[in-house]
């Protein structure tokens, strides 16, 4: 294992608020010291990182892969690649798989290939119910022991309250924390974009409000009763916010997430009909875009994920209404967030808090900051530098990105998972 002493970084830690030049020292995969002036192990790489950013790996709580059942779509390893150069150094694994992961060996399954074939921490999501129905209840508890991180029910949530209800309690009893998606499918229907007028306009089944709302509020009644830890996952909707933050400071163990693309984008990107830009929730409105800002910049949002969902062109590339769902969003999440800092939104730290540190608590992980002691997952990205974002351009194997043409700002140039040296740009 190869020691690392990095010289003259910009050291960005937003567990702390730690915002400042100085050296790290890395030795046996962990930090050994943060300070000015540090002395290096014997042996050891030096780098000056001549003021550029060196800020924890991100930590992404929603990835989508084809492995096991369609790795055309996306393997662990292709994902893995994919997510290094984004700087992402952990990653979570939805469930969503053929066959789905419902049981100890598929966990096992995903934590063993992982390890095998992974660059950076690669955790499996276990199914909340057998086959991701929604009838009946998966053996959650077995499927924590063998290393599940979290549990959900994938795309959907579950209809049945009743079923729901029992899952929290469950959940509940064993400390687990259940993930879920606000969106009631019986409301979303036909619907392939933000319901309102442009799609009208557009002469496109709508997606309203009401679709993740009426969802999220049983889910979060139900949890406040079972007194479970609920993270409603992609919340795109003031309203549910709304929800959440009294929850919140209600002492509710009630948490959030959001993707990075619906802080970028809004329901105009859609354009010509670009499937690239068909994502579920759909791109809201400019007006519901700024919300979502501010409610990242106030601490609501706990973390934001990439949303990764590979989709290969032969189902991206259709009429609009027939496409699929999913946007590839792996190397894209830092740039998106450094977005709102360079648009004066937020600061460095707010833009990497729900990336680092906030998934990192919701999780239960030890990563996610610069500390003495805390794995050595690091990350040294200019925030300047300018790049074009192309298909050709991207290291996922399905490359399905709204970002696709578009000039971003921010990239990552080097990665470390525990002290080793996984992504070098160039």
């Amino acid at each position: 294992m190869t020691d690392w002493c990095i010289r003259n970084a910009r050291i960005l830690d937003p567990a702390t608020g730690y915002d400042a030049r100085g050296d790290v020292v890395i030795a046996n995969g962990k930090i050994l010291a943060v300070g000015s002036d540090l002395d290096a192990e014997d042996g050891a790489q030096t780098l000056n990182a001549n003021g550029l950013c060196l800020a924890p790996g991100l930590i992404d709580l929603r990835v989508k892969t084809g492995e096991p059942g369609h790795e055309q779509y996306e393997t662990l390893a292709t994902a893995s690649a994919a997510a290094v150069s984004g700087g992402v150094t952990t990653m979570a694994i939805m469930p969503d798989t053929a066959p789905v992961i419902d049981d100890v060996a598929l966990v096992e399954f995903i934590a063993r290939r992982g390890a095998a074939e992974g660059l950076n921490r690669i955790y499996p999501v276990g199914a909340l119910t057998q086959k991701l129905k929604g009838d009946s209840i998966a053996e959650i508890g077995l499927m924590a022991d063998a290393g599940a991180l979290f549990f959900s029910n994938g795309e959907h949530a579950i209809a049945d309250a009743s079923v729901m209800k029992r899952a929290l309690i469950y959940a509940a009893g064993l400390g687990a924390s259940i993930c879920t998606r606000p969106r009631d499918a019986s409301l979303a229907g036909s619907g392939v974009m933000n319901a309102g007028a442009l799609a009208a306009q557009m002469g496109l089944s709508g997606l309203d409000h009401e679709t993740e709302l009426v969802v999220g509020l049983r889910d979060i009644a139900l949890a406040r009763k079972a007194g479970a830890r609920l993270i409603l996952d992609q919340v795109s909707t003031p309203e549910l916010l709304a929800a959440i933050a009294r929850a919140k400071s209600e002492g509710t163990d009630i948490h959030c997430t959001l993707a990075a693309h619906h802080l970028f984008f809004n329901e105009r990107d859609v354009g010509d009909y670009l499937t690239y830009c068909k994502v579920d929730p759909p791109f809201r409105t400019e007006e519901v875009r700024q919300h979502l800002i501010t409610a990242v910049k106030d601490g609501i949002v706990d973390a934001v994920v990439s949303a990764h969902d590979p989709q290969p062109p032969e189902v991206k590339r259709l009429p609009f209404a027939e496409a699929a769902f999913g946007a590839a969003g792996l190397e894209t999440t830092l740039a998106a967030m450094l977005s709102l800092f360079h648009d004066g939104y937020l600061t460095l730290l707010e833009a990497l808090r729900p990336l680092t540190c906030g998934p990192a608590d919701l999780a239960g992980l030890p990563m996610g900051r610069i500390a003495e002691g805390k794995p050595a997952d690091l990350i040294l990205f200019d925030p300047d530098q300018p790049w074009l974002c192309t298909r050709d351009g991207l290291k996922s194997r399905s490359t399905n990105s709204p970002f696709d043409g578009r000039r971003l700002q921010g990239c990552v140039l080097q990665t470390w998972v525990g002290g080793e040296l996984v992504f070098k740009r160039g």
